[in-house]
């Protein structure tokens, strides 16, 4: 019975002192972050969907060039589509809280990181059009998919982070409000 007190004395300060922390902080924080953030994600998870349907094409050994070719630009197209929200994103990176500074550099690292690999694999697919699926081509595209997974799960974190660290600024503030 005790114990089960003393934890929960300690659970008590802890977030209180957590909330008030989190309340300081949370000021900085920039709304149009998490609105660039928003915007990316269609974006992204349509990249995600054709890049996981173009490891497949690289398994399968009855499909032409062209086919590899036209899915590959189009994920491309949508890939520069990325690339101007990233863009955006990086303008207000100087008005951003220091944590969603941290989370701008590393969503526009795994956007710079797809957009490269992307760009290897049309050079790849083109040096190979007699054998689309011969390696390293399926590397490649294995490689888009496992790269636009991470950004996409990078940014649904700092989505949730923000709205997460909201909820405890309000909280902190309300404790702030009582204790006056």
């Amino acid at each position: 019975m005790k114990l089960r007190m003393g934890a929960g004395c300690l659970l008590l300060s802890l977030g209180a002192i957590i909330a008030t922390t989190s309340y300081a902080q949370g000021t900085d924080d920039n709304a149009s972050v998490t609105a660039q953030l928003n915007d990316a994600k269609p974006t992204v998870a349509k990249i995600k969907k054709d890049a996981i349907q173009m490891e497949g094409y690289g398994q399968n050994g009855g499909l032409s060039w062209q086919t590899h070719t036209a899915a590959l630009e189009k994920i491309k197209a949508d890939v520069n589509l990325l690339q101007q929200n990233i863009r955006g994103l990086q303008s207000h990176r100087t008005t951003a809280s220091p944590w969603q500074q941290e989370a701008i550099d590393r969503i526009t690292g795994y956007a710079n990181d797809l957009a490269t690999n992307m760009n290897a694999t049309i050079d790849r697919l083109s040096k190979s059009k007699t054998r689309p699926t011969n390696p390293p081509y399926p590397a490649y595209l294995k490689a888009n998919t496992r790269i636009v997974t991470d950004l996409a799960d990078e940014i649904d974190a700092t989505i949730d982070y923000g709205q997460n660290k909201s909820t405890l600024d309000s909280l902190g503030q309300q404790i702030d409000s009582s204790t006056k």
